[in-house]
């Protein structure tokens, strides 16, 4: 079955975000666009899409507004803080509901963004985002990423969050010969632990460039982006 489309009765339903979540978010914003005025509303505009979708089709375990932003669209913002400015093609390898490429979508209007996502109905939904929110410098591409950006040529930064573990994403990336400069995996505080089980082989085909750790907002913990590239 494909996705339905986004239902206008939930949309109509969803009540607004309560003001201090919504000042959050700006303080997140703040830093990567002056003014943030329209790359917030943006990005609103995104959470009401995805809150409401999410009613019909399993996007996010996000169900409300405070868990949206703080757990998902702040971990997004956060971690765009370490975008270079002179990558101008970025893949959000498997992006699901558009975490993080819509979120980056709004805050990178120079960038092109290209949501990689293999799944139909979440595909089909990026697609219908995409047209609401008027992104035209971002576009679906619906299959396997590897094969996906095999086909595009070479890309500054691929990002990935949530997707499966490192091990399987660094062996999956190099294998395929996806060409690209830059990776980002959007990790917890684990992350160490995993790239010291990783097999020295797969170790020997990367370069861990850096690591820049962050906190979400409350008690909801540490993350951290790991900045792998090609070795």
């Amino acid at each position: 079955m494909s996705f339905p489309g986004i239902p206008e009765e939930a949309l109509a339903a969803l009540e607004e975000p309560n003001p201090f979540d919504v000042g959050l978010l700006r303080k997140h914003v703040a830093p990567l666009a002056s003014p943030p005025d329209a790359p917030l509303a943006s990005i609103l505009a995104y959470g009401r899409l995805l809150l409401a979708a999410n009613q019909i089709v399993n996007l996010t375990g996000a169900r409300d507004w405070e868990t949206l932003i703080e757990a998902h669209l702040v971990d997004c913002l956060e971690a765009a803080r370490f975008v270079p400015e002179d990558a101008r093609v970025i893949a959000d390898w498997g992006s699901g509901g558009g975490l993080p490429g819509l979120v980056w979508a709004g805050v990178f209007p120079d960038k092109r963004i290209l949501l990689c996502e293999r799944r139909g109905k979440r595909a089909e939904f990026l697609e219908e985002a995409l047209m609401r929110l008027e992104f035209f410098h971002a576009e679906v591409l619906s299959g396997q990423a590897e094969e996906e950006l095999r086909m595009e040529g070479e890309v500054d930064l691929i990002v990935a969050r949530a997707v499966e573990s490192p091990a399987k994403l660094l062996q999956r990336v190099r294998r395929n010969k996806v060409r690209f400069g830059t990776l980002f995996l959007m990790a917890g505080p684990r992350f160490e632990e995993d790239w010291d089980t990783l097999s020295e082989e797969v170790r020997r085909s990367w370069k861990l460039a850096a690591r820049h750790p962050y906190s979400l907002p409350g008690e909801r913990g540490m993350r951290q982006v790991a900045v792998l590239k090609p070795a």
